[in-house]
C-alpha cells in the first residue's frame, strides 16, 4: 500500500483539485488523439488516408470535448476565485479554442457534402485542431510563466499571455497531440496507413522529449514558482517516472505489429 505523503490532506479543495486534474488528464488523453489525427490529416493529400483519418475519430470527437466542459463547470464550482482570475486572462485563446472547436465540428458534417470546395473543409479540419491545440498549451505556459495578479485580480492585457515561453509550450502540446494521433491511427487502422503513421512515431516522440529539455533547462534558470512544487512535494516525481516508462516501451517496439 503506497504510504499518502504527510503533506497531503483530503479536504474539501484537495479532492476537488483532483477531479479537476483527472478530467485534465483524461481530456488530453482522449480529445489529445483526434486533435493530432487532425493536424496529421494536413500533412498528407491522399484522400483514402484523409478519409480513413477521419473515419478512425469521427464517432469519438464530439465526447471527447466534453471532458473540456466538465473542466471549466467544476473550476467555476470548486474555485471560483481561480477561474475568475483565469477567464479575464484568457479571453482570446478561450475564443480561439470555441472557434478552432466550431471548425471542427463544421468539417465533419459538411466535408462529404461537396467536391469543389472540399478544400476549404480540410483546412477548417486541420486549422482547427492546430489552434486548438496550440491554445491549450500556450495557456498552460502562460500560467506556469506566470500572470500579472494584484489582489487577486488578473490587471495584465489581452496579450500577456502570450510570452515566449508559452509558445514553446503551444509548439510542444502539438508536437505532443500529433504523437497521441500517430499513436491512434497505428491502433486503429491498418495497412499502408498504419504504416504511415508509425514511422512518424519516433521522429514526433524525439521532438517531444527535446522540447521538454528544453522546457525544463529554461524553468531552472528562470527560477520558476511551479519549480518549488518539486522540492516541497518530492512525491510528483511519480509522473515524470511514468512518463519515462512510456518512452521507454515506445522505443522498445521496433517495428509495428503485424
Amino acid at each position: 500500500m503506497t504510504p499518502v505523503p504527510s503533506d497531503f490532506t483530503f479536504d474539501l479543495a484537495t479532492i476537488w483539485a483532483l477531479i479537476i486534474a483527472f478530467a485534465i488528464l483524461l481530456y488530453v488523453m482522449l480529445d489529445g488523439f483526434d486533435l493530432g489525427v487532425g493536424i496529421l490529416f494536413g500533412t498528407t493529400s491522399d484522400e483514402d488516408f484523409r478519409r480513413t483519418m477521419m473515419s478512425a475519430v469521427a464517432p469519438v470527437w464530439d465526447g471527447n470535448e466534453t471532458w473540456l466542459v466538465f473542466v471549466g463547470a467544476n473550476l467555476y464550482a470548486g474555485f471560483p476565485l481561480v477561474y475568475s482570475i483565469l477567464l479575464p486572462a484568457f479571453y482570446l485563446p478561450v475564443t480561439l479554442l470555441l472557434i478552432a472547436l466550431i471548425l471542427r465540428g463544421v468539417a465533419f458534417e459538411f466535408r462529404y457534402k461537396t467536391q469543389r470546395l472540399r478544400w476549404v473543409w480540410d483546412a477548417g479540419f486541420v486549422f482547427g485542431s492546430l489552434i486548438a491545440a496550440f491554445v491549450q498549451g500556450a495557456a498552460v505556459g502562460a500560467i506556469v510563466d506566470g500572470l500579472p495578479i494584484e489582489n487577486g485580480r488578473f490587471v495584465g492585457g489581452p496579450f500577456s499571455w502570450l510570452s515566449p515561453f508559452a509558445v514553446a509550450c503551444g509548439i510542444g502540446l502539438v508536437l505532443g497531440y500529433m504523437l497521441i494521433g500517430a499513436s491512434w491511427l497505428v491502433l486503429k487502422t491498418r495497412g499502408s496507413l498504419r504504416d504511415w503513421a508509425y514511422i512518424r512515431i519516433l521522429p514526433l516522440g524525439a521532438a517531444l522529449l527535446l522540447f521538454l529539455f528544453v522546457a525544463f533547462g529554461y524553468a531552472l534558470t528562470a527560477d520558476l514558482a511551479v519549480m518549488h512544487r518539486w522540492v516541497d512535494r518530492p512525491w510528483l516525481v511519480v509522473f515524470p517516472a511514468i512518463g519515462a516508462l512510456a518512452t521507454f516501451g515506445l522505443l522498445s517496439r521496433s517495428s509495428p505489429t503485424p
